[in-house]
């Protein structure tokens, strides 16, 4: 039972997308948590905890770009979906994904003071309606 326990959970961290499950699932656990909890003391250290693991997968997704790219490419116009609308839908998802990271690493740069005379604010509002629309194209598929 261990072992088999063990080799799963190595089987996820030998991956970036299993790395990324694990980090998501620390985040936003711990920021439910965090939000939730009636010890304020606590709920401060696990929302820090939560900010820590959201910045450590933005900076992983700095590398993001040439992945996504070749994903993109090898879906092209969405010839395996279903559909003509499924497709279309797919494509749409793939373009604002390709255009997110561009603008999250942008925003990065912004906010740890790397590039100047730009907000990091704006970038992160545009890099988080990308988001939220790829999401929601997402679930609509």
């Amino acid at each position: 039972m261990f072992i088999k326990l063990l080799d799963e959970i190595c089987s996820l961290l030998e991956t970036y997308k299993g790395r990324d499950k694990i980090l998501r699932t620390f985040c936003y656990t711990t920021r439910l948590i965090g939000g939730l909890h009636s010890n304020n003391e606590l709920s401060k250290k696990l929302l820090h905890f939560s900010s820590i693991m959201s910045d450590t997968r933005a900076t992983l997704r700095l590398l993001d770009d040439l992945p996504m790219l070749q994903y993109n490419l090898q879906y092209g116009l969405g010839s395996e979906e279903p559909d003509k609308f499924m497709a279309q839908l797919g494509v749409l998802t793939n373009v604002i994904d390709q255009v997110y990271y561009p603008i999250e690493k942008m925003a990065w740069l912004a906010e740890h003071k790397l590039i100047s005379g730009t907000n990091s604010s704006k970038w992160d509002t545009v890099s988080s309606i990308c988001w939220v629309l790829s999401i929601y194209l997402s679930l609509m598929n």
